[in-house]
């Protein structure tokens, strides 16, 4: 009984020192009272729902929607902080079919809508036109004009008045010598005048040869001045030909009696009010009917403010680039690191446990590697291998691993000589077994450190890299955008909108990743433990 009982003691005094031994907290546990740990998670976690939502969180996207407004376009708000923004024009666009027109003159002909798969366009169909009658006969048979008769015996001298009656006055029309339809469309525009603007349309006539049919497009401004901007004669029948106005167009400066520097705009855009868009088209065909077919008219003026961030050079996007760049900057510095650390791991695994003539030779390559500055190589093999994301992160992936080679080694160094691995090679384990289960599983706390440590290095090295060029020009990088700013004014012309934005967005998801970096390094670093 005394037994039992001290048994029992001894059980209940073995249960009170576990529970009052602390239970030993787990990775995340320790995680969550970093709080610099946490506010990095809380950027990247940002980042990677940006990533994987851009489609639906950018309007556009940055490779195929192009010229949205003006180059270098100024953000929409921007309109309402500075007064060299107000008033100006956001981008217009209209796409004038068959219902959007007025018909203002028709004569004999008849005008019905087609389809031609991007809208209802306009078709027109002429009928033949009675030629002139002098022209017709050739048969000396005249027409005259009240009791004047014909003496081929007058003097037709200009001293002596003849009874003869003049020309114009003899030959009389008994058709139409031209049927022209004017279709309007009334616009309203109240913003100052413009940069550019375009008008395009592909028209088709059918005629027989002699005919002859002009098609021509106007402007008229709210003060009444009518401006021809374009004009065609064509003979005969023409296949989808296609009208194009724009106001950088010389034969338009031309047109307007504007030197080579001239803007079109200034001319045409200077008032405020109701603009008239007007549609001319004649036909003379004595020989047969006429059809021709107009599709909706594309007309834009390209604005001087556009969206959340303006746009650049090419109109495109700048709030789109850059959602879509945080895929491609996410894309990079993760594989770039997993390349690095993969190659860095297993060099040093192998550096440490083999050691001798091995070691030696794998430590002296990572010492040329680090003597060798990283940026004028990167330069150098870019220019080398061709401008792709692919190439850039192989290159930075080859030139960054020689670092955690370094540090693997070191541990491997330190491993190597526990008793669990010399039990395990006194068994008969391969190098192979175990470097794999025994020096691997007891390095990676260190190798997860570095890996994250190595994402906003690849990150800001890709950067740089498309900053001076040499980066894919098919792919939209947070840098590309730089690039473009610094080559297309926008530090001259301080648009900060453009310069901003991605420079931030570098400098938050790089702060990120060493925000976690250095929260798992005091986690699962043994010399961090020590310490603490």
């Amino acid at each position: 009984m005394r037994q039992d009982a001290k048994a029992a003691q001894r059980a209940d005094v073995a249960k009170a020192a576990a529970a009052a031994t602390p239970r030993p907290l787990t990775f995340w546990e320790q995680y969550r009272r970093k709080s610099q740990g946490m506010v990095g998670l809380a950027i990247v976690a940002v980042y990677v729902i940006v990533a994987v939502f851009a489609p639906w969180i950018a309007p556009y996207n940055p490779k195929d929607d192009l010229y949205l407004a003006d180059a270098s376009a100024a953000p929409v708000w921007m309109s309402k902080l500075s007064a060299k923004f107000r008033d100006c024009p956001p981008t217009i666009r209209l796409k004038l079919g068959f219902d959007e027109w007025n018909q203002e003159e028709l004569g004999a002909a008849t005008i019905s809508p087609f389809d031609d798969g991007e809208g209802s366009g306009i078709q027109l169909s002429y009928p033949a036109t009675e030629p002139r009658e002098s022209e017709a006969e050739e048969d000396f048979s005249f027409s005259f004009v009240g009791n004047a008769h014909w003496n081929p015996w007058a003097s037709s001298s200009p001293e002596e008045p003849s009874d003869q009656v003049p020309d114009e006055e003899i030959s009389t029309e008994s058709g139409a010598s031209a049927q022209e339809v004017v279709l309007s469309h009334v616009m309203q525009y109240n913003y100052k005048s413009p940069n550019t603007f375009s008008t395009q349309f592909d028209y088709s006539i059918d005629a027989p040869d002699t005919a002859e049919t002009s098609i021509s497009v106007e402007l008229v401004t709210p003060n009444g001045e009518a401006y021809e901007v374009w004009d065609r004669t064509l003979s005969g029948s023409a296949d989808s030909e296609s009208a194009i106005i724009d106001a950088r167009d010389f034969d338009l400066k031309m047109k307007l009696g504007l030197s080579f520097f001239g803007e079109p705009s200034q001319v045409l855009f200077v008032d405020r009010g109701d603009y008239t868009i007007r549609l001319r088209m004649s036909s003379i065909s004595p020989d047969g009917p006429v059809t021709v077919k107009i599709s909706p008219v594309a007309f834009g003026v390209l604005g001087m403010v556009h969206g959340v961030l303006g746009v650049d050079h090419m109109g495109s996007d700048i709030w789109s680039q850059l959602i879509y760049g945080t895929r491609i900057a996410l894309a990079i510095g993760l594989s770039t690191a997993f390349i690095a650390v993969a190659i860095g791991t297993t060099v040093g695994i192998v550096a440490g446990y083999v050691g001798g003539a091995v070691d030696e030779f794998l430590m002296r390559v990572a010492d040329v590697l680090l003597a060798i500055p990283e940026l004028p190589i990167l330069i150098i093999l870019g220019a080398l291998f061709g401008k792709s994301v692919l190439n850039i992160v192989v290159l930075l992936a080859l030139l960054s691993w020689m670092g955690i080679a370094r540090l693997v080694r070191s541990q491997t160094l330190s491993l190597k000589e526990r008793q669990f691995v010399e039990a395990s090679r006194a068994s008969g384990a391969p190098q192979s077994y175990v470097m794999l289960h025994h020096i691997l599983p007891n390095v990676m706390p260190l190798i997860f450190a570095n890996l994250v440590l190595r994402i906003p290095g690849a990150i800001l090295a890709e950067a740089s890299l498309s900053f001076l060029g040499l980066g894919d020009p098919r792919v939209c990088t947070w840098g590309r955008i730089l690039q473009n700013a610094k080559e297309f004014g926008a530090f001259t012309t301080m648009a900060w909108w453009w310069l901003v934005p991605p420079g931030l967005a570098l400098t938050f998801m790089s702060l990120a990743f060493v925000f976690i970096g250095n929260s798992v390094n005091e986690i699962l670093n043994p010399r961090y433990r020590e310490r603490s």
